[in-house]
């Protein structure tokens, strides 16, 4: 007796060690079921989606996750498809809904938990909002992108200022060689002056 009253005892304290990490965690931690319902999330979970308890955010979801916290209601099918294929899923990024409307980007890892028989009972796992991280990431990218298209517009413009130094050295070596031919001719008929009047005065 002495002993099951030791278990039972232990059993009580990791379930309160249990339920205090629950509920202190800094991340979402869930547990819902193949047809879109909550089971269980932690204040954490409710607080990132806009609702005051998990009571609140359970109840106004129902059956509905795909629908009211997926943007794209493929993502959640993806979602399971990924726990069917593996058990686990790491990493998972997608668009969701707040309780407001407005939107955020959340990362979550899950595992679908099965009983003994292998049938599928629930999923669980953790929900992280990474909204400010994707909104610095996408920042980041537009802006690589600006720079791309800037270095696209100096690159033209360092062609059209070749093309315009090969078209100004064209013209300027078509005028070097007017002139030369220009002097030569004036030369030419300096010299036919000169001879002509040395003729005039000898005659």
């Amino acid at each position: 007796i002495g002993e099951r009253r030791r278990a039972e005892e232990a059993q009580h304290q990791a379930e309160a060690e249990f339920r205090n990490i629950f509920e202190n965690a800094v991340e979402g931690i869930f547990q819902s079921t193949p047809d879109g319902r909550y089971l269980t999330v932690n204040p954490a979970m409710a607080y990132i989606y806009g609702y005051d308890s998990p009571a609140q955010m359970i109840a106004e979801i129902g059956n509905g996750i795909a629908q009211r916290i997926y943007v794209d209601a493929n993502a959640r099918a993806e979602f399971m498809h990924l726990l069917e294929e593996s058990g686990v899923v790491k990493n998972f990024e997608a668009a969701n809904y707040r309780r407001d409307g407005t939107r955020i980007w959340t990362r979550t890892n899950a595992r679908a938990v099965r009983d003994a028989n292998g049938l599928l009972l629930y999923y669980e796992g953790s929900i992280e909002d990474v909204t400010e991280r994707y909104r610095a990431f996408q920042a980041l990218k537009e802006s690589q992108q600006e720079i791309e298209a800037r270095n696209r517009e100096l690159e033209e413009l360092y062609q059209q200022l070749q093309m315009m130094l090969t078209a100004q050295q064209e013209w300027n070596a078509d005028l070097e060689s007017r002139v030369l031919a220009k002097t030569a001719e004036l030369r030419e008929l300096a010299e036919t002056r000169d001879r002509l009047l040395r003729e005039m005065i000898t005659a």
